[in-house]
């Protein structure tokens, strides 16, 4: 009997053991991913006030959540060349910060952001944020905005209303519609039961992937490319997801999948 309690009381220890090293495990992980994340905050923040374009566009994915707008990397640096233009004299600074992780491989970072855009002008502070994807030793920025945008353009939405999985592709993606907001997850299209795939989850799933949504504003001729219509979404695998745009042409009726996680 004793020897029984003996073996029970090594087995616990043991567990106990095995998950005090994999708790341990994960804390080294999350620590090494804040750190890369905060090492891409200073870096961004730093090439901003340099103006360091070439710097800056190797910190941002393909594809950006770029103030509830989804670019490619051209139009956010189109973007911040405006910004500059207008505001001559541009710095800011990053104070605050807090650290979410939103699954094993992205974490959004919120932090005051103070900004001057003259030398001797008062500070004006926003609550801004980055979302970042990690990959080892690197995160790249897939999101950028503020509280105060997004609470902007969330008021200003137009929403696409009364579309669903047998809603034909050229009746969403039309003239009339530009300006509009669609909002469609892959797992609210699908008929479970008949395992159906309409043309919205069909679009979806050309990313390759089982899994995301539509979540932007539909624009025509995305990236000079005329006749066109595109929307933003997001595709996923695992916990991790991406930014993506979704290009239809009317023309031919058939659509494709833009983005990247690096």
């Amino acid at each position: 009997m004793k020897r029984k309690f003996y073996i029970l009381i090594a087995m616990l220890l043991m567990t106990s053991a095995a998950t005090v090293a994999q708790n341990k495990d994960i804390a080294d992980i999350d620590k090494h991913n804040t750190q890369v994340c905060m090492n891409t905050l200073s870096s961004w923040s730093e090439a901003m006030n340099k103006r360091d374009e070439a710097k800056l566009n190797e910190l941002y994915s393909d594809i950006v959540l770029y103030y509830k707008a989804h670019y490619n990397k051209e139009q956010v640096a189109r973007s911040r060349n405006r910004l500059f233009k207008i505001n001559k004299f541009y710095e800011q600074r990053c104070e605050n910060v807090k650290v979410e992780y939103i699954n094993s491989c992205q974490a959004k970072l919120t932090f005051d952001k103070y900004v001057k855009t003259a030398k001797e002008g008062d500070e004006k502070k926003y609550q801004a944020y980055l979302q970042f994807i990690i990959n080892d030793d690197t995160a790249f920025i897939v999101a950028e905005s503020d509280v105060t945008t997004d609470a902007r353009m969330e008021k200003k939405a137009k929403l696409l209303t009364g579309v669903d999985n047998n809603t034909k592709l050229d009746a969403i993606f039309c003239d009339a519609n530009i300006g509009k907001t669609l909002r469609a997850r892959y797992w609210d299209l699908v008929d479970m039961g008949n395992k159906k795939d309409g043309p919205l989850a069909k679009m979806i799933l050309s990313s390759g992937l089982p899994r995301g949504g539509i979540d932007g504003i539909i624009i025509k001729d995305y990236g000079g490319k005329k006749g066109t219509y595109a929307c933003g979404g997001y595709v996923s695998a695992g916990e991790c997801f991406w930014y993506v745009i979704f290009l239809y042409d009317p023309a031919t009726k058939t659509f494709s999948c833009i983005g990247s996680d690096e």
